[in-house]
């Protein structure tokens, strides 16, 4: 029995091992031929919560957070990436997808995609953003009071990755305006009552119910000239939807909104995102009779960053995440019909060299069901 488990958990580490020798093989090869084009990153962080008492499910200490993408242009308009990455979700295959290109208007992406949900999700790894923390609502899986049996992390954990097709293209309005327009069908969100994270990040990456999941994100962005006063300025809209549970009954709905723009030398950027999430009426266990058979997330954030010189950068960051809705079975006792996170973030980044960043930062986090405590974030990283 016990030899019986483990086999496919064997075969699973096989094959991750395989798809990261093929990449480091790709990598190793780069060089050698013309139209392969690879890239990385890595970073180390250390979380520290100087209260050893609150900040339950805070996966603290050093944790690494890396990634090797190599990309192979068939020919003008084809083209196939793969892009592998290790978190605080094990070693996992982000994206490996074919893209065919043939206009700017129109292009298909096909294979394990990066789903396009939010601005955050362009610049999800740790070199594309200045905080040493993801949004509360797009966390990963470093969240205080993040477990399923309290907020189960945000509305969608960045990136988010799903097996399906994305179709998509850019439109000039003008020579100032430009939109970025995108449709897709995935296998969507999987779970049972509530949504379970690790589930998509589980081989083989197939639907759990065989019914489709959409969405759509259109951008809309103004670009200014590149020493301009009033910079490039963005506006964007997501939504998706579909069923989670593997009879296919229970749906999420999620949408958002975004935007960023900068003004000398400061840049901006916020958003807000919700998910309406169905519970299962027939589960035992809860504590309260059930009013609405769902439940719903929402949150924001917004952030400003400046430079402080050459190699000194300073952000500083609120946001917020919110769960409405009946506690489901198991849940912890502390958790209410209507429990909210806030946090407040500064940080400093050091660019002591080209493609080498250093990470400060401090958090003050005020919860309505939990405890408050402070907490500080130390890492270095680097990107080529």
């Amino acid at each position: 029995m016990t030899d019986l488990l483990a086999r496919p958990r064997a075969l699973r580490l096989a094959a991750r091992l395989a798809l990261a020798a093929g990449l480091l093989a790709a990598a190793a090869a780069a060089r050698a031929g013309d139209g392969v084009i690879v890239s990385g990153s890595a970073y180390v962080d250390s979380w520290g919560i100087p209260d050893r008492s609150v900040g339950r499910g805070a996966p603290q200490g050093l944790t690494l957070d890396a990634s090797l993408k190599v990309g192979v242009d068939i020919h003008d308009d084809l083209s196939f990436t793969a892009k592998a990455c290790a978190s605080c979700h094990g070693f996992e295959m982000e994206h490996v997808a074919l893209e065919y290109t043939p206009k700017t208007w129109f292009n298909v992406q096909a294979g394990r995609i990066l789903v396009p949900f939010g601005e955050y999700s362009q610049r999800a790894d740790p070199s594309g953003h200045k905080p040493a923390s993801a949004p509360l609502i797009y966390d990963m899986g470093r969240m205080a009071y993040g477990a399923r049996t309290v907020m189960n992390l945000g509305i969608v954990p960045m990136p988010y990755s799903d097996t399906g097709a994305l179709a998509y293209g850019v439109a000039w309005l003008g020579e100032r305006l430009q939109v970025w327009y995108g449709l897709y069908g995935v296998a969507g969100l999987k779970g049972s009552n509530d949504v379970d994270w690790m589930a998509l990040r589980t081989s083989s990456y197939s639907d759990n119910n065989r019914e489709l999941a959409g969405g759509a994100r259109l951008a809309l962005t103004y670009s200014a000239d590149a020493n301009a006063f009033i910079g490039d300025a963005t506006l964007g809209g997501s939504f998706t939807g579909g069923r989670y549970d593997k009879d296919a009954k229970l749906k999420y709905l999620m949408w958002g909104v975004d935007a960023s723009f900068r003004v000398g030398p400061f840049t901006a950027r916020g958003e807000y995102a919700a998910r309406r999430t169905d519970l299962d009426p027939d589960a035992t266990g809860y504590r309260y009779g059930l009013v609405d058979d769902w439940f719903e997330k929402e949150g924001w954030y917004g952030e400003l960053e400046h430079p402080l010189g050459r190699y000194l950068a300073a952000v500083y960051r609120f946001d917020e995440l919110r769960r409405k809705g009946a506690p489901l079975p198991g849940a912890s006792a502390e958790l209410s019909v209507d429990s909210r996170i806030q946090r407040y973030t500064g940080g400093l980044v050091v660019t002591p060299a080209q493609g080498v960043f250093v990470k400060l930062s401090y958090e003050y986090w005020d919860t309505t069901d939990f405890e408050d405590f402070h907490s500080y974030h130390v890492g270095m990283g680097g990107a080529f």
